[in-house]
């Protein structure tokens, strides 16, 4: 009889013991659910952000892309433009020379024509002179 109680205790004992570990098994099969459906959600959201990201990095490169064409572009009409300046500025220099060449022309023809008439007026003057010199 001690042996028919002790066997029962035992069974008891094992069938407490197979219950607690079907509540264990059952609780951690629901985690595992409850963390698969966690990791799953963390994937999509992760695949999210990779597809943002990537949008983002195609964005970015096509923007540099441009703005490194744009800034050639611009480089190169800035280059234009300062070798525009440059003869500008050369013809610019060599117009003021001829400008000053053409008035030193003028002033120089309006003095000899001036000299021409005050030689004129001289020869006038003499020849009246002579005139009144040879009436007296």
């Amino acid at each position: 009889q001690v042996s028919q109680n002790e066997l029962d205790w035992f069974h008891q004992d094992s069938e407490t013991q197979t219950k607690k570990w079907q509540q264990e098994k059952k609780e951690n099969r629901e985690n595992l659910k409850a963390l698969r459906g966690t990791a799953k959600k963390h994937s999509d959201t992760n695949e999210r952000y990779v597809k943002a990201t990537e949008d983002k990095e195609k964005q970015y490169n096509a923007c540099l892309n441009t703005f490194l064409e744009t800034s050639n572009k611009f480089a190169n009409e800035k280059g234009k433009l300062e070798e525009l300046i440059k003869k500008s500025q050369d013809d610019s220099q060599e117009c003021e020379k001829r400008a000053v060449k053409a008035e030193v022309s003028v002033l120089q023809t309006w003095k000899e024509t001036e000299i021409w008439k005050l030689q004129g007026t001289i020869a006038e003057a003499e020849g009246n002179v002579r005139m009144l010199k040879a009436l007296s």
